[in-house]
């Protein structure tokens, strides 16, 4: 077999999968549309254009560097991804990037699909750019293999407009763009999943959310995500602030709507937990600047920070708050374990798969700020008891690496890539 892999991302977890297909001889080439190269004539003379308006386009360029599959199996398409990247440059409302983002990625979808021909024999895509490849893959009677890394699409948009019924200065103009917008959206993705052979998903909440659509989830097979290398069981037991000092929590991610980054601060100001707490947020700012005005005593801003320095502030607080409202996966969940850091997150992150309340962290209800201050107060009362979960919350992550993924994804395959079994 070999199989076609068709994403315009190079995200950490699209590596893996085609190092997967790759490591088991089964991948013939990763489809994407910009992978970094310092050598590459175009991207340096991108990176001067851009730099004249103040665009640190490197930054974006070493974000798709590539790690885990050798350049030789890797083909770009980067013209649609650098027109969609400028946009969002310039257009602080969002809804010129979405107009530009949704045409790049489908025609970098149909420039894909052309490269469906012997010797490939199977594809492999992803939600919102599978289409035009399943089609083609399919008038040549190939297998159709989809990847959903989010929850059902009704689903998240239906939380959405909950939240924004709830708190209307969530309705942001491009709120509004992008409901106008949904139906269309929403079945174009239906199509695709229509299209699959066998559909992978990251967690059993992302098959939930298909299954309560209506959906045939009989073709779907769960691979959670892999964890990054744990620390040392001497480093997880180390780690936490100082005892004589305030509890450290700390948030990582954009803090936004879908994060549940509004309830959070409800929580926070609702238990008064700055007179024991410190709250370290670390990401990009996403709530209306409404929802952030007079902030409740203990909660730090401090932006984003690069990858190793994020880790070494996992390693120094005392539990990640992840209190998300959808999340196929979550992929903060398992880089804190990794650190010996225990999870506070809701039964809609798929990482709450491998959550042992008052083991490796606590559960918590979405969109609750009342369950999620007492949450947050049990954690000042029991401090001991939270320092306790960090060996267990590193064993988490040193218990389904990167190698484990890759078996259980290989595996998955296996009723449409028989030679994989």
């Amino acid at each position: 077999m070999s199989v076609l892999m068709v994403n315009p991302m190079v995200a950490p977890q699209v590596q893996q999968a085609a190092r997967a297909l790759n490591d088991a001889g089964l991948l013939h080439q990763l489809v994407t549309t910009i992978r970094y190269d310092p050598k590459s004539t175009w991207q340096r003379a991108a990176k001067a254009l851009f730099g004249i308006v103040g665009y640190d386009f490197d930054r974006q360029l070493r974000r798709r560097t590539l790690t885990e599959v050798p350049e030789s199996v890797v083909a770009t398409i980067p013209w649609g991804e650098l027109v969609r990247l400028a946009t969002a440059k310039a257009d602080k409302s969002g809804i010129a990037g979405d107009f530009v983002w949704e045409r790049a990625e489908k025609w970098f979808c149909r420039a894909a699909a052309r490269r469906v021909r012997p010797p490939v024999t199977a594809v492999y895509s992803y939600e919102y750019c599978a289409l035009p490849v399943f089609t083609a893959a399919r008038s040549r009677g190939m297998a159709t293999i989809y990847e959903t890394p989010a929850a059902e699409p009704r689903f998240v948009f239906d939380c959405i407009q909950r939240e924004i019924a709830r708190y209307p200065e969530l309705g942001t103009g491009f709120r509004r763009y992008e409901a106008r917008h949904e139906e269309r959206r929403i079945a174009w993705r239906r199509a695709e999943w229509a299209s699959a052979d066998l559909v992978i998903a990251n967690s059993n909440f992302t098959r939930s959310t298909y299954a309560a659509a209506g959906l045939d989830t009989s073709k779907v097979r769960v691979v959670p995500l892999g964890a990054p290398p744990a620390v040392t069981p001497e480093q997880a037991a180390r780690g936490g602030s100082d005892p004589s000092g305030p509890l450290r929590f700390i948030w990582a991610g954009k803090f936004g709507l879908m994060k549940g980054g509004h309830y959070l601060l409800q929580a926070w100001a609702k238990a008064d937990l700055g007179r024991r707490a410190q709250l370290d947020v670390y990401g990009m700012q996403g709530l209306p600047e409404s929802m952030l005005v007079n902030l409740p005593a203990g909660v730090v801003f401090h932006g984003s920070v690069p990858r190793a320095e994020l880790m070494e502030k996992f390693a120094q607080a005392d539990a990640l708050v992840f209190p998300t409202l959808s999340d196929g996966f979550g992929m903060v969940a398992t880089e804190a374990w990794a650190q010996g850091l225990p999870v506070i997150t809701t039964r809609n992150a798929g990482a709450a798969d491998m959550l042992r309340p008052g083991e490796n962290g606590l559960l918590t209800d979405a969109a609750d700020a009342g369950a999620l201050a007492e949450t947050l107060l049990w954690c000042t009362d029991h401090r001991p008891q939270l320092k306790a979960m960090r060996p267990a919350s590193r064993e988490t992550a040193a218990a389904w690496q990167w190698p484990d993924y890759h078996r259980s994804l290989v595996a998955a395959l296996a009723p449409v890539i028989p030679s994989s079994a």
